[in-house]
């Protein structure tokens, strides 16, 4: 309980002085906050990669200062408005007292009020109530300040539940959490980089979902957060009585190290970069370190088949193209995949591979995440070229993807369905692409390329280079329907090399003809009579 001694001895003019220097600093605080800003235009020559990362960070450095600012500010005016509540408290208490003193009232450090006078009893009384009511008010004005103040001091170490909006303005974590859903990609960018570190883990937890899945967020941080999502999944599975089940297993071995794409002695954490537990499972994962020495970046788009029972498979994909080129490989898995090729009947139906909506979906996902890889690249000052891989129906994803506007150094049509379900032609940002097309001989797929709805072959369109198969490591031709995925699985194929040198910009070997390819239209009663019951290799991991 606040006392009277209490009240009469608080520092009410150190508190004055406080919001006074509160107030200087803010002032300071953003003048520095404009220094940086005009510094940083000094040289309009500057340009480049190493331009733009500097630009993130002092953006973000400024977003910084301007919330400092901002606190400092709100810290000032609330400690002053605190003071003159609590000077009007004390001034009516102190004046309180000398009125009942000198009418030869006792008044007590807690309040108690006493007259010598049997006959001031309901006088003292009414002294006493008067009195402690203004050391309660005393107390409230006391706690309430104490209270924003502790407040402000979090917002300058970050801790506590409060998270700041873009605008400055302090938010639970929850709530902060939901306008990003409504930002740009570049402006989550911006203010991810200005929130400190306890302020990223507040977020993550309360949003673990949107945050693992949220273009401009920082990879190492969407990985966090879905690992969090991923262990609510596996947790659901549980609780609903499927922790035995093939899901609950597939969820566990995401959660799961798996051996390093360098060294497979050792385990290191799997990162994923996107996941939706929807369906038969979305995800995007992480293969290998990006490092500022990391000779390139490889996207790989999978096809038809492609789930969380998928993963594993895809991941030892990805490892052996990550350790043949010595680059981190990111399987792309984001969306809805067609499970199957086709119907018995040859209709062509929703979610099988001759559906071209799936394509028309995750193309534009594709896009988003393309640009959440070049902003990753120049915040953290990495110079390396990207490399986006699409195989099978992945192709078409692809190709789809290159018609809205995908940025890449290079692509390959990997295996590929086609080149794009779109309209309109390709329309790269970057004008000095490189193309290429990866099409073993006797390869099932060029039945698609040829009947299919994907658009066209990928080897015979103009500026495309077809790559060479090779061999297996065998010394057997990369050739037949097992080639379809085969040079995935096979970590000194001709096919996985050709690969691993595009994307560390090596001088890939060109195509050689070992065997014939399939001619489709002379080939199309073998198409109907023999091959559909082969057609099961066209589906990866299966």
């Amino acid at each position: 309980m606040t006392t009277v001694s209490d009240v009469l001895a608080w520092p009410l003019d150190e508190l004055a002085a406080i919001a006074g220097e509160y107030t200087v600093a803010g002032e300071t605080v953003a003048n520095t906050a404009d220094s940086l800003h005009r510094s940083f235009d000094i040289d309009p020559t500057w340009s480049g990669r190493t331009r733009l990362a500097a630009e993130a960070r002092v953006a973000a450095e400024t977003t910084r200062l301007r919330r400092l600012e901002s606190t400092l500010v709100d810290a000032a005016v609330t400690i002053r408005a605190g003071q003159s509540r609590m000077v009007a408290v004390r001034d009516r208490l102190r004046s309180q007292l000398q009125t009942a003193r000198s009418q030869g009232f006792n008044v007590d450090d807690d309040g108690a009020v006493a007259h010598p006078s049997p006959r001031r009893r309901a006088d003292a009384d009414y002294l006493m109530d008067r009195i402690r009511q203004l050391l309660d008010e005393a107390d409230t004005a006391d706690v309430s300040l104490g209270m924003k103040v502790r407040l402000l001091t979090r917002r300058l170490d970050g801790t506590g539940m409060l998270v700041p909006l873009p605008n400055c303005e302090y938010r639970l974590a929850g709530d902060a959490a939901n306008t990003l859903a409504g930002m740009s990609a570049d402006d989550v960018a911006r203010y991810w980089e200005s929130l400190s570190r306890a302020q990223r883990d507040s977020l993550i937890a309360a949003a673990p979902k949107l945050i693992g899945n949220l273009n401009g967020i920082e990879f190492t941080d969407r990985a966090r957060a879905n690992r969090l999502s991923i262990q609510a999944a596996l947790d659901a599975e549980v609780a609903a009585g499927r922790g035995d089940g093939a899901k609950a297993g597939q969820l566990r071995g995401l959660l799961a190290p798996a051996p390093d794409p360098h060294d497979p002695s050792k385990l290191v954490p799997r990162a994923f970069l996107g996941f939706h537990n929807v369906g038969n499972g979305q995800f995007i994962e992480l293969v290998g370190e990006l490092r500022a020495d990391s000779p390139g970046l490889a996207v790989l788009v999978p096809g038809t088949g492609t789930g969380l029972h998928s993963a594993d498979t895809y991941r030892q994909r990805a490892a052996r193209l990550s350790k043949a080129s010595g680059a981190p490989v990111i399987v792309f898995a984001d969306g809805d995949f067609p499970q199957s090729l086709f119907e018995k009947d040859l209709t062509p139906v929703s979610g099988t591979a001759v559906d071209p909506v799936p394509a028309l979906d995750i193309a534009p996902r594709l896009v988003d995440f393309t640009a959440a890889v070049d902003r990753q690249l120049e915040v953290s000052g990495i110079r390396v070229p990207t490399t986006v891989i699409g195989h099978s129906y992945g192709g078409a994803v692809v190709g789809t993807a290159e018609q809205l506007g995908l940025r890449a150094d290079r692509v390959v049509y990997a295996s590929a369905s086609g080149t794009g379900v779109g309209d309109g032609e390709w329309r790269n940002p970057n004008p000095a692409v490189q193309r290429y097309s990866l099409t073993p001989p006797g390869d099932p797929i060029q039945y698609w390329q040829e009947f299919g709805n994907h658009g066209g072959d990928p080897d015979d369109v103009p500026g495309v280079t077809r790559l060479d198969s090779g061999n297996y490591s065998d010394g057997t031709p990369v050739a037949g329907k097992d080639a379809h995925s085969g040079y995935l699985d096979d970590e000194g194929s001709g096919a996985l090399r050709n690969l691993a040198a595009v994307i560390v910009g090596d001088e890939p070997v060109p195509y050689v003809e070992r065997l014939p390819d399939i001619e489709p239209r002379k080939d199309v009663g073998d198409l109907i009579s023999g091959w559909l019951s082969e057609a099961v290799q066209l589906v990866p991991g299966r």
